[in-house]
């Protein structure tokens, strides 16, 4: 039996960014005492609640930036229009946040997904004036998940929440 070829990158990113709707999930959906997820474990922190709208909003700002990249000749970001300001409306549970994320973040990976490899070097210029490529805004998306996932099992930890059967996955 031959060796199975390796994972190309744009792959492993694409795999890491699917696994975070489950990574959420895992932590979430087990959850009854909302209390545990609505209220930050200290002031000025975030609560569960408001790190997962945090990663929604940030899908939602992102994703428009990777459309147009993958739909035109060096796009300037600049011209998109601005994302909807979501208000941190505490009368929105957890999990119809979860599921506006898992539905932004289902959009990203379609697009990822029907990419040829090629594709993903095309760029554009954000808002700062830079070129930035798909695979620059996919990495920066994989990056923000894990430090939010760290962020999301510190707090579970702190609040005494972390279901038993989750291995927080990154722990300061």
């Amino acid at each position: 039996m031959g060796n199975l070829p390796m994972m190309d990158e744009y792959e492993q990113i694409t795999i890491r960014l699917a696994h975070m709707i489950n990574y959420l999930s895992k932590r979430v959906t087990p959850q009854r005492d909302m209390s545990r997820v609505d209220r930050a474990p200290e002031r000025g922190e975030w609560s569960v609640r408001q790190i997962v709208a945090h990663l929604r909003d940030t899908e939602a700002r992102v994703y428009p930036k990777l459309f147009a990249i993958a739909n035109y000749d060096f796009p300037d970001l600049r011209e998109l229009p601005p994302p909807i300001v979501t208000t941190d409306n505490q009368e929105i549970s957890i999990f119809t946040v979860m599921s506006q994320f898992r539905r932004l973040r289902q959009s990203t990976l379609s697009l990822l997904r029907a990419l040829p490899d090629d594709a993903w070097v095309r760029a554009g210029t954000d808002i700062d004036n830079r070129t930035v490529t798909i695979r620059d805004l996919a990495l920066s998306l994989q990056t923000h998940d894990a430090e939010h996932l760290a962020q999301i099992d510190q707090t579970l930890i702190a609040r005494d929440a972390l279901p038993h059967h989750v291995t927080p996955l990154v722990l300061s």
